[in-house]
């Protein structure tokens, strides 16, 4: 069933018959069913599947993270939604492929979180027991009385930390109990960044280092 717009001449959206209806960046398309294609697929064809599954993969272990992180790209009523947006950065500018050819995510290249503000500076992060510590460098400006820092640590593959608003920025220090240190099944990647905890703007994220 199709959905018709905007009188007789508009456009319809869904299936009508043979051939379906819909609106791409502002363009009314119609087109026949797709069929499913009868060619063997090329090695770029199989890498480029495989790149997607990756960022896939990762983008969802990390939902809760991208959608507060992205927000601010991806308003209300937005063609493509937060986590989407996270995803195509994964995608295009985070992925390598290792020494048998299969793609990997680089956790130096990923931005959890997206914005305007001054991210933190000379950041440093290393591990006491079951905690983690946190230094960093930030220079106070107008208005930057409110600004907090926001923190993700995360095991690819197995499971995450997310801390919003968790201490004043220009304190340059902090520590917390990290549960993930007990059962890691790899390294810890660590972000910071900064929010506004009265207007809720963000920074871009930093890249802090990896914990063993």
């Amino acid at each position: 069933m199709a959905i018709q717009k905007d009188g007789p001449n508009g456009a319809y959206i869904g299936k009508v018959g043979s051939v379906y209806g819909y609106v791409l960046h502002g363009q009314n398309i119609i087109r026949g069913a797709r069929k499913p294609s009868t060619k063997k697929p090329t090695p770029a064809m199989l890498l480029n599947r495989a790149k997607m599954k990756v960022a896939s993969s990762f983008s969802t272990m990390l939902v809760p993270c991208l959608r507060y992180g992205y927000r601010a790209l991806a308003p209300k009523g937005s063609r493509v939604g937060a986590v989407q947006l996270a995803q195509s950065h994964i995608f295009k500018e985070c992925l390598g492929i290792d020494e048998e050819g299969k793609p990997y995510v680089n956790p130096e290249k990923v931005r959890v979180f997206r914005g305007s503000l001054n991210p933190p500076k000379d950041y440093s992060v290393w591990r006491v027991d079951n905690s983690l510590h946190f230094k960093w460098g930030y220079e106070p400006i107008r208005g930057s009385q409110t600004y907090r820092v926001n923190i993700v640590v995360y095991d690819i593959d197995h499971a995450f930390v997310f801390k919003i608003a968790e201490e004043d920025v220009h304190k340059g220090e902090y520590s917390m109990l990290c549960d993930l240190l007990a059962y890691k099944k790899g390294p810890l990647h660590v972000y910071m960044g900064v929010v506004d905890a009265y207007t809720e703007e963000l920074s871009d994220s930093v890249y802090v280092g990896a914990v063993e």
